[in-house]
């Protein structure tokens, strides 16, 4: 320590500037590489991995809410086709399907105090994945025997749809109208046997 003591002593003064400017120098080098530059690197990294985090986690809030989404939808098809399912006929068999019918619409009409004069079964439609079953009813009604009909359709469990109605008023007792309805309703269409076969077929080809 002495010995540093005494060589700074002899130095001039433009010796000690210099030696001042060099240490000063030394001391800022040495700060940048060996203090700033790691701290401003290590900031960038956390900068980085903060961005990356970041990111991620908006990715899985976009997948979790696309999730919830999806699931809702999921859950209202699920309703719709539960309550689609409960207002089909229970038999699934078109002939079966067709004496159901009769029986719920004979029913309904017993509660309207009406009498059918016959019931003609349509000949079972596929559409849309359904088998429309249909009857041709007619009958004599008084307004009133007609309205309550209509509104024992409308508030039965089951989808019905009326396709075509026809009322005429009777010669002879003008009270009572003449009525021609067609009445509709609906079982899921049967699979077609058919179908995997050619499927078996062409992936045996």
């Amino acid at each position: 320590m002495a010995v540093l003591f005494s060589f700074w002593k002899n130095l001039s003064t433009r010796e000690k500037t210099l030696v001042g400017v060099a240490l000063s120098i030394a001391v800022i080098f040495i700060g940048i590489n060996y203090v700033f530059d790691p701290m401003y690197e290590s900031f960038e990294r956390k900068k980085e991995q903060l961005e990356n985090r970041r990111q991620l986690l908006k990715r899985y809030e976009h997948i979790s809410q696309s999730a919830d989404r999806a699931r809702d939808k999921l859950e209202r098809i699920g309703s719709i086709e539960a309550s689609i399912e409960g207002g089909l006929l229970k038999e699934t068999n078109p002939d079966l399907a067709n004496a159901e019918l009769q029986g719920i619409v004979k029913d309904l009409a017993k509660k309207a105090d009406i009498k059918f004069t016959r019931i003609t079964p349509s000949k079972p439609v596929k559409e849309d994945g359904f088998m429309l079953i249909t009857l041709k009813l007619p009958f004599n009604g008084s307004i009133k025997q007609i309205s309550k009909f209509l509104y024992e359709l409308e508030t039965a469990p089951q989808f019905f749809e009326i396709p075509s109605v026809s009322i005429r008023t009777r010669r002879r007792d003008k009270e009572f109208l003449r009525v021609e309805m067609e009445i509709t309703a609906f079982i899921k269409a049967p699979r077609d046997e058919s179908e995997p076969e050619k499927n078996n077929d062409s992936g045996s080809a």
